[in-house]
């Protein structure tokens, strides 16, 4: 409860938090993927919505912010091929669309975020404090960092704020029937038994015959397969902090500490218990009365003296806290949920709340201990302040080094030699927008910096997370697909791949409709060279135990399929699989009450998401967008 309360507690703020990572990653150059079929011709927007604009720097902004997201989700460089592939600039445009019609929306009937909401949105983000309070020069001074304008930023906010609020209207009005869980009760618990047969595409591929004259058609028709981004050859040096001597004196430490104090204050905290009673989403007023009055009266029993852990542990419905008599651990300013931390800090140790309501349902707190704040003793932080100290001076040592070497780089007849000669180690690379550049890493600014450059300019020193880079452009390759002699191989290999692809699955179509007729499964697909295997009893709430070896595709189509049947072919895992369902099995009668609260909040949420794009759609459907100049009509 305690992770789910501080997640809560930042959900408010994760809006602003979102802007923030947009502007950040847009702060300096964009990363994005070529002007793309949105950008150029000197236009300003990317669309238009029934006669809004759309500016092509907001369509910058949710770009990076996209691929950003991609990255960390997938754990990969999303490189301009893959963008290409994924059909980016399209998906960004289409959300963009979708947020302008959602507003107009909004304002059409009547749903406003008020100053006073924005304020409070901003002032809760601990960014933006100072002791744990707003702090409007803190404020202004983050905002000064990224390079944002004020009134540009608190539009974002309160662009986000509005959907947020019209979305919630939207789904609050959803209800669930008892025919509803039902229905989700018989799909979630039905069992079925399936065959399975497959066949791999690598076999089929070794005797896929490619001609000369088959491959510049195949790539003409491919081409964003092929293509590569725009490059340039580099020469470059990095000038690295690490290497470089930078003591710091006692002096210059106690110095930090009296100029930064208010870094080393620390904040009141709070050790607190609380018992949880929950309110059910579509429980309705006497739900959220009677769960009030059974917190009131543990309430009662605390204050008249009954142990508070022993009654977290008999009725609290946070089961994670419970076990813990209720305790929750020290607490600060901004962990936990808005009312929560009122009602806590407003206590004194050993008291217990008023009933307290958060999104969570209602709470009973007690104060089990306080830690009053103050400053931090200098020998505790010195070697934290001296570690930063040190890393400033660094730095400013390799910019102050680089720009050296880059006076004697510029004059230079042969960089490589000039640079062995101060004593660097040159380097040589090819790079294309969003690569990492060796030790120096990948950095927007080596973008903005490095394609800005003619070739045989040299950059100024371009600070990166692995030290100061000073880069010649050497060569310059422009985008597009490079000669086949080039990609002769990978042309060949998917062209390969494509017809053995086919030819496997026409080969699957074949044995389902000789099994159509009658046969044995296992013996007709062996007969066939595919492999066979079988799943025993299994449904969406209980999986085979071989489902890690089994694509999902596999067990959809098994699920899918009226027994005695058989499925269409299934593309998956480098190879075909046929699918035939031998059995369907009702789901027990005994389980729907047990399963009953959590699968009707399960369907309240799905039926919440479909109403709210079944709302989107029908906006959209009515709208005018014109896109890149042209009528376009969008749907989700």
């Amino acid at each position: 409860m305690i992770s789910l309360m501080r997640e809560y507690a930042r959900s408010l703020k994760i809006v602003l938090l979102i802007v923030i990572v947009v502007f950040i990653l847009t702060s300096g150059v964009l990363f994005y993927f070529g002007t793309g079929p949105f950008e150029g011709g000197g236009r300003n927007s990317v669309a238009v919505v029934n006669g809004e604009e759309i500016p092509i720097e907001r369509f910058r902004r949710a770009q990076s912010n996209i691929m950003a997201a991609y990255e960390r989700m997938s754990r990969q460089r999303l490189t301009p091929e893959v963008a290409e592939r994924l059909g980016l600039s399209q998906q960004v445009v289409s959300e963009l669309v979708t947020e302008t019609v959602v507003i107009q929306g909004a304002a059409q009937q009547g749903v406003r975020v008020s100053d006073e909401e924005l304020r409070s949105t901003i002032q809760q983000i601990r960014e933006f404090q100072e002791n744990g309070r707003f702090s409007r020069d803190e404020y202004l001074k983050v905002l000064r960092q990224m390079r944002l304008d004020p009134g540009e930023f608190e539009n974002e906010i309160r662009r986000q704020l509005v959907r947020r609020k019209m979305e919630t209207l939207i789904k609050q009005g959803v209800k669930v029937s008892d025919e509803e869980i039902r229905q989700a009760y018989t799909q979630r618990h039905e069992r079925v038994r399936a065959t399975w047969a497959y066949a791999d595409v690598k076999p089929a591929m070794a005797s896929v015959e490619v001609a000369d004259a088959d491959l510049e058609p195949y790539v003409k028709a491919h081409q964003p397969q092929f293509s590569r981004p725009e490059r340039r050859k580099l020469q470059y040096v990095v000038v690295n902090p690490a290497k470089l001597a930078a003591p710091v004196t006692d002096a210059e430490v106690e110095a930090y500490y009296k100029e930064h104090a208010a870094e080393f204050e620390e904040p009141k905290r709070l050790q607190v218990a609380h018992v949880l009673v929950r309110v059910p989403p579509v429980g309705g007023s006497d739900a959220e009365n009677a769960a009030k009055a059974k917190i009131e009266d543990v309430i009662k029993r605390a204050q008249g003296g009954e142990d508070f852990a022993k009654l977290a542990r008999e009725l609290s419905e946070d089961k994670a806290s419970a076990v813990q008599g209720g305790d929750l651990g020290f607490v600060g300013p901004g962990e936990l949920v808005a009312p929560f931390e009122q009602a806590a800090f407003a206590l004194k140790k050993g008291e217990v709340s008023a009933p307290v309501r958060t999104a969570f349902g209602y709470h009973a707190i007690r104060v089990l201990d306080v830690k009053e704040g103050g400053t931090t003793p200098l020998k505790e932080v010195a070697p934290k302040i001296k570690e930063t100290l040190g890393a400033q001076k660094r730095e400013q040592a390799a910019q102050t080094r680089a720009e050296e070497v880059r006076a004697a780089l510029l004059s230079a007849k042969e960089f490589p030699a000039e640079a062995k000669r101060l004593g660097l180690d040159p380097q040589e690379a090819t790079f294309a927008r969003g690569d990492a550049l060796g030790e120096a890493g990948r950095d927007p600014q080596l973008d903005e910096t490095l394609f800005g450059l003619a070739v045989g300019g040299v950059s100024t020193p371009i600070k990166t997370a692995g030290g100061v880079a000073v880069v010649k452009v050497v060569e310059h390759t422009p985008a597009g697909v490079p000669p086949l002699a080039e990609i002769r191989d990978r042309v060949v290999e998917a062209i390969k791949r494509e017809r053995a692809e086919q030819q496997v699955t026409d080969k699957a179509k074949a044995l389902i409709s000789t099994l159509g007729k009658g046969g044995d499964f296992a013996a007709a697909a062996r007969a066939d060279g595919f492999t066979t295997g079988s799943i025993p009893l299994f449904s969406r709430a209980d999986p085979p135990k071989e489902r890690g070896s089994l694509p999902g595709g596999v067990l959809t189509a098994a699920l899918q399929t009226p027994a005695g049947q058989l499925a269409e072919p299934v593309r998956a895992d480098g190879g075909v699989y046929v699918v035939k369902t031998l059995e369907r099995a009702a789901a027990a009668a005994d389980g729907l009450e047990r399963d009953r609260a959590e699968l009707e909040k399960q369907v309240l949420e799905q039926k919440r998401a479909l109403t709210w794009d079944n709302w989107i759609r029908e906006r959209l459907a009515s709208s005018k967008v014109e896109v890149g100049g042209q009528p376009a009509p969008l749907t989700r």
